[in-house]
């Protein structure tokens, strides 16, 4: 008699255990779709740029080569999908300093070239000087007559 009473107190303990993971699997899931709606559409690059903020500089004096610099910001434009193929010019202006030059389509490959070199450790400041065809043509015009 004691036997069957432990036994079925072991399935009751069994079946508390896996229904009280599922309702916890499901109340995480549908608290990340909520997260997800909520905070909108999240990309790598911000989170990068976070992360690098709160980690230790790599270098012992948080002086970072320019060359090196700008060869890890090309890299990283070449290495995301969504900036591969922009034709941008990247020169590293000491001190952590970056200017990204170029024409780019639209707004949105702007935002994301810059985000991407945001991401690159050292690259503390991204001064963002691309422009987006049609909208920035006045703006190059005036470049040109000023040289």
């Amino acid at each position: 008699m004691v036997r069957v009473e432990q036994r079925e107190e072991q399935r009751q303990g069994v079946t508390g255990i896996a229904l009280s993971a599922a309702l916890g699997l499901g109340i995480g899931v549908l608290g990340g779709m909520v997260l997800r709606e909520f905070f909108g559409n999240v990309t790598a690059a911000p989170v990068k740029n976070a992360m690098r903020l709160l980690r230790p500089s790599e270098s012992s004096n948080g002086f970072v080569d320019p060359d090196v610099l700008e060869r890890s910001v090309y890299e990283a434009l070449g290495g995301d999908p969504d900036t591969e193929s922009l034709d941008v010019v990247v020169t590293a202006l000491g001190d952590g300093i970056v200017e990204l030059t170029g024409t780019v389509r639209d707004a949105m490959e702007r935002q994301l070239a810059g985000d991407v070199a945001r991401s690159v450790i050292g690259a503390d400041v991204v001064v963002n000087r691309i422009l987006v065809e049609g909208s920035d043509r006045m703006a190059r015009e005036l470049g040109s007559e000023a040289e």
